[in-house]
């Protein structure tokens, strides 16, 4: 695919890095300040001077920008590793080694890679504080889409203060091991993708009339997505996008345990500097903020495969299924795929729940239509909130997994039980082909319950929603000096 340039798009984003030390930070070294107390809870947005990948040093940057750590499996890591040797995988998911220790590790050497990479120019800051301003051109069930929003710093708030709100749960040793890389890189390696209410298009707007001309930084990368990126360093239009999103809730799409991580860096650089004061470059956080009404906003569907136990017997779940679902037949394994895919998705346009469910052996498909009347008296009973009773993926869970197949808290978290496919031809096809798996196949969770649930204050169940394309590491990177202000 060939790489244009469009202001539908925006920023893409290019790494900065910081000198400072690859120690690992003490868990205590004095009081908080008491100059951080009270706050505003509003969303302050900053520009900042991100480290990117000097061009001259590395023109092709295919071959260094990677999705985020937590999605890159270990072919992948392999590939990237063999790449470049400046290939961002070296920093955010190095391999462990016979022998390795407290001093010499995945992340004491990332550390000094980074370092290495800034002495030797690899990794340049760029001069002046930007926004940057970034398009992603990607295909999606054969339709073009363009994804627009920008990279820039966001002041760090705890979410009880309430303009950040998450909408997924995070697991204690991914946060633990994330602080650890931070620790010692003292960086940002990549944004948290988050979202904001704009259905008049403003920031985008803004953002655009301060990139003229071809984007400085465009690729096509191995995924055949097309990034574009324009760093955006006018004040006034900086003003007028720290204005609009001023009193605007953030919703984290992707990028958790990433936050949760760096409030923890915040609160342990705050012992190390109580006088660094509200400006330091650790209160913030390199975010991508996108519009939820962009229509190259895209969740993917996350279904569930579960190997099959030998005293599963399909008849009997379908006939206690009945109680709370209409299910229908599509016959033909081949023949019935379409028209069965193509039901569950219309009831996704009708904003209704529907279960799609299949496994080697039958020749069709189950598609399960919830029956809300009976279903929400059960979910209320567990103690289900109310916004989250309608949820797909909720009462796939609750009634099917739980109550018709009998998992518990420890089956769902046992890899070996159940594993997670984004493509509902592919997964078919893996059932079909003998993987020993009942296959559960569920709708997008939309946009607006998102919105609902996390402006509501509640998490949504573990893989609920899977924000697509992801945002690559490598495009900028946000250093974090100790005694580096913040200027706005």
């Amino acid at each position: 695919m060939p790489v244009g340039y469009s202001l539908r798009m925006k920023s893409f984003i290019w790494r900065g890095f910081f000198p400072g030390s690859a120690g690992i930070l003490p868990a205590s070294a004095g009081p908080v300040s008491e100059a951080r107390k009270g706050y505003q809870n509003m969303a302050e947005i900053a520009p900042f001077r991100g480290l990117r990948y000097n061009p001259e040093r590395i023109p092709e940057l295919d071959r260094v920008v990677i999705p985020p750590y937590d999605v890159i499996s270990k072919a992948e890591q392999s590939l990237f590793d063999e790449l470049s040797p400046f290939n961002m995988v070296h920093l955010e998911l190095g391999p462990e080694r016979d022998g390795d220790s407290a001093v010499d590790n995945p992340h004491t050497r990332a550390a000094a890679y980074f370092q290495d990479w800034q002495a030797r120019g690899v990794l340049v800051r760029d001069p002046e504080p930007a926004l940057y301003y970034y398009e992603l051109d990607y295909s999606l069930c054969g339709e073009a889409k363009t994804r627009t929003g920008f990279i820039g710093l966001l002041k760090l708030e705890d979410f009880a203060g309430g303009c950040v709100r998450p909408h997924e749960k995070t697991f204690a040793s991914v946060k633990d091991e994330r602080l650890a890389l931070m620790n010692a890189v003292h960086a940002n390696l990549s944004p948290i993708y988050a979202l904001y209410s704009d259905p008049e298009a403003r920031v985008d707007a803004a953002l655009q009339s301060a990139c003229g001309g071809p984007p400085p930084v465009a690729f096509t990368d191995r995924y055949r997505l097309v990034h574009r990126l324009w760093p955006v360093v006018v004040p006034e239009v900086i003003g007028r996008v720290r204005e609009l999103l001023h009193d605007q809730t953030i919703f984290i799409a992707d990028g958790h345990h990433r936050y949760e991580t760096a409030l923890n860096y915040r609160n342990l650089m705050r012992r190390c500097y109580p006088q660094a004061g509200a400006r330091a470059s650790f209160e913030y956080v390199m975010m991508y903020l996108s519009n939820l009404h962009d229509d190259g906003v895209s969740i993917l569907p996350t279904h569930r495969l579960l190997k099959a136990r030998p005293d599963w017997n399909d008849g009997r779940l379908l006939e206690t299924a009945a109680t709370w679902f209409e299910i229908r037949w599509f016959a033909g394994a081949r023949d019935g795929l379409g028209a069965w895919a193509a039901a569950l998705r219309a009831e996704l346009d009708r904003k209704r729940t529907a279960i799609g469910f299949y496994h080697q052996g039958v020749d069709g498909y189950y598609l399960l239509q919830a029956d809300y009347d009976a279903i929400d008296p059960i979910l209320a009973a567990d103690g289900v909130p109310e916004v989250l009773r309608h949820l797909d993926v909720v009462i796939l869970d609750r009634i099917v997994l739980r109550r018709l197949l009998g998992f518990s808290d420890q089956d769902l978290g046992n890899p070996r039980n159940i594993r997670f496919h984004h493509s509902l031809p592919e997964a078919v096809k893996e059932i079909r082909d003998g993987s020993g798996e009942w296959g559960f196949f569920v709708n997008p969770t939309r946009i607006d319950q998102v919105r609902d649930v996390a402006g509501n204050g509640f998490t949504m169940p573990h893989k609920a929603t899977y924000f697509y394309p992801k945002v690559g590491s490598g495009l900028v990177v946000n250093p974090l000096i100790a005694d580096e202000q913040i200027t706005v």
